[in-house]
Parts: C-alpha cells; sequence; structure tokens
C-alpha cells in the first residue's frame, strides 16, 4: 500500500510541475460548458422575417401581428416584389419570407381558403422546421378561431381540450438537455489523452522500465499512473456540477451521491480507454490524435446531439460499444428526473460491464507490451 501510495504521489507531483496540464484540467471543463451552455440552442427566436402583403388588410396584419408577439420572428422589413424577397433572402439578411396574397382577406370573409406563402432558408434545417412548425401553429389558432365564430360554438372550451404537460423540462429549455450530457463528452475528452499520453510519455523517457525493475507490481504500476486522474475527474465533475446549477439553473433532482458514485464507474471506464491507446502509440503525437479519433464518435453516437432513435441501424448497433451512451442515460435520468440507482439499473449494469471489460484488455495490453 505504501509503494502505492509513493507511486500516486509521485504522479501528482509530476503533474503539478507540468503548468500547461493544471490549467487545462480546469479550463477544459470550464470553457467546454460555456461555449456548448451558451452557443448549442435549439430554441431559436428572432428570426429575422421580410413581409410581402399583397393584401394589405386588418386580416394580414393581424397575421403578422401573431407572428411577431410570439418572439420567434422579427419583422426587418417590407417588399413590395417577390424579386425583393427573394434577394433579402439570398443575400442572408432574412431568414424567413412571408408572401400573402392580394385576396386574403376577401378569401377569409367568403369562407374560402385565405393563402399565404412562408419562405424559409432551409440551409438551416433546425431553423428552419422551427419556424415553418411555429407559422404552422400560428395558422391553426386563426382557423380553428374562425372555424368556431362560423359554427356558432359559445361553449367556455373547445370541442377536444387536450392539455400538455412536459415533464422533466417544463421550459424546454436546451440547456437541461445538453449541459448535463457536457459532463460525459468533458471526461472523455480529457481524461483519455491525458492517461494515454502520460503513460506513453513514461516510455519514451524510460521512466516507465525504471519503475518495472522496482518491487512494484504492475498492478500497483496501473493504479499509481490512474488513481491521479481519478481524483482529476471527480474535480472535474465538481467544478462542472456547480456551474451546471449557477450559470445555467440545472440542479440534480436525484441523488448527488449516486451521481458521483456511477461518474466513478465512467471514469474507470474512459481511463481504461486510455490505458488501452498507451499499449498501441508508440508516440505522444500518435496517442494525441488517437485520444482524438474517440471523441467524434462519443458525441455522435452517444445520443448527446443526435436521437439514437432516429439514426441508421448499423449506427445503433454502433452506439451499444460506447459506454458515454450508457451514462448519458444515467446522469439525465438523475439530474433531470430524479430517477434512483434502482430505475437506473439497466445502463449502470451496461457500463459496469463495458468497464471491467475494457480494464480488462487494457491490463492485458499492458502486461503484453510492456514486459
Amino acid at each position: 500500500m505504501k509503494r502505492l501510495i509513493a507511486l500516486t504521489w509521485k504522479e501528482l507531483l509530476q503533474l503539478r510541475r507540468d503548468s500547461l496540464t493544471m490549467r487545462m484540467i480546469v479550463m477544459v471543463p470550464v470553457m467546454q460548458l460555456l461555449i456548448f451552455g451558451y452557443a448549442i440552442n435549439y430554441d431559436v427566436k428572432h428570426m429575422k422575417t421580410v413581409v410581402m402583403d399583397e393584401s394589405r388588410s386588418y386580416e394580414s396584419r393581424e397575421l403578422v401581428e401573431k407572428m411577431r408577439a410570439s418572439d420567434y420572428f422579427e419583422i426587418i422589413g417590407r417588399v413590395d416584389s417577390f424579386e425583393d424577397l427573394q434577394t433579402t433572402i439570398d443575400s442572408a439578411k432574412a431568414m424567413v419570407g412571408l408572401v400573402i396574397d392580394r385576396d386574403f382577406a376577401k378569401d377569409r370573409h367568403r369562407g374560402t381558403p385565405a393563402r399565404a406563402l412562408l419562405i424559409v432558408n432551409a440551409s438551416d434545417s433546425t431553423t428552419s422546421n422551427q419556424a415553418m412548425n411555429i407559422v404552422s401553429g400560428i395558422a391553426s389558432g386563426i382557423s380553428i378561431k374562425l372555424l368556431e365564430q362560423r359554427a356558432g360554438w359559445d361553449a367556455p372550451g373547445r370541442p377536444i381540450d387536450v392539455r400538455v404537460r412536459p415533464w422533466y423540462n417544463p421550459e424546454m429549455r436546451t440547456a437541461n438537455f445538453i449541459i448535463p450530457g457536457l459532463i460525459a463528452i468533458v471526461l472523455t475528452f480529457t481524461l483519455v489523452q491525458f492517461t494515454a499520453i502520460s503513460i506513453v510519455k513514461e516510455r519514451e523517457l524510460g521512466t516507465l522500465e525504471q519503475l518495472q525493475v522496482t518491487p512494484i507490481t504492475r498492478a500497483q504500476l496501473i493504479l499509481g499512473k490512474i488513481l491521479p486522474f481519478v481524483l482529476i475527474g471527480y474535480v472535474q465533475t465538481f467544478l462542472m456540477v456547480v456551474l451546471m446549477g449557477w450559470l445555467f439553473e440545472v440542479h440534480p433532482q436525484g441523488s448527488v451521491a449516486a451521481l458521483y458514485l456511477l461518474t466513478g464507474l465512467y471514469i474507470a471506464a474512459v481511463l481504461g480507454l486510455g490505458i488501452l491507446i498507451s499499449t498501441i502509440a508508440q508516440t505522444q503525437m500518435q496517442a494525441s490524435n488517437m485520444s482524438m479519433m474517440l471523441v467524434m464518435p462519443f458525441v455522435f453516437l452517444s445520443g448527446y446531439v443526435f436521437p439514437i432513435g432516429g439514426m441508421p441501424a448499423i449506427f445503433q448497433w454502433l452506439s451499444k460499444i460506447v459506454p458515454a451512451r450508457y451514462f448519458l442515460e444515467v446522469i439525465r435520468g438523475i439530474v433531470l428526473r430524479g430517477s434512483s440507482l434502482a430505475d437506473l439499473w439497466q445502463p449502470t449494469a451496461l457500463l459496469a460491464a463495458y468497464t471491467l471489460l475494457i480494464i480488462g484488455i487494457a491490463m492485458a495490453r499492458f502486461k503484453k507490451t510492456t514486459a
């Protein structure tokens, strides 16, 4: 035990002397949290909109004002020709164009469909889908009101009253979805790379071979190398949980103890990946590049940004070998839904199995390459 403590202390002293690494330990989670938390936002508002109103009536102004009042559209101007509208959108001065038919008001009073055309810049599919859905909702609301008037419906409610109650994220904030999962991404990005480069650096300097001729066992050597990074992982997690609540008001709804306990399981998994990479890479550059190659699958196949159910079947299968997928299920369950360990037994069991497997493979490879 004394040998393990001495080796761990040696690694901590070595990390302290590396000022760049020490700064990265703190700055990476802070920068990632700020960038992802504020930059990634699917709730796009104030979409610049240009209007071509050929009707120039109360009814057409009602439609435009309802769009403006939604806060999702910012009316930046009006044009008198379709060519001007197209030029405005082509030059990216506006994202949305609304063309209201000349007979819009007359058709409404005659009881025939009143026509308007919504043009969106679909090069940004997320924003364009949101714009189309919102305008469709506004148009449906106006249509229902007109139909109620024509049918003489005077009851206090509508014929069908469907109440919507979004649980766990009632305000539909993007931050509530993005920020908790960022813990998994940051831990992967930093710990895999730090661990792999640290071990490869020891091998390049020859100090790894010097340690092997000491009475330290291989198990103690591996534990001594990774324990400091376990501490780093917990420091980063604590920092992100604090900032998550302070900056974005996203607070764990479940057990904080369970959150840190299962985070430790994920830290062990990514450290195992770092050790595995160190047994393959010959140089620090190779270790860094291989670590970076892991980040993309962890981001895109984990369900962090894109839902796994929307992926092709082959990528849904590949996502099953990405440990971040299971950790995301766990952390979002605890933070957003207040789930207990019993509720999360399946992703926890799969994450534990993955952790044991990857650590076993990494230790077997480490023994082989350092023999």
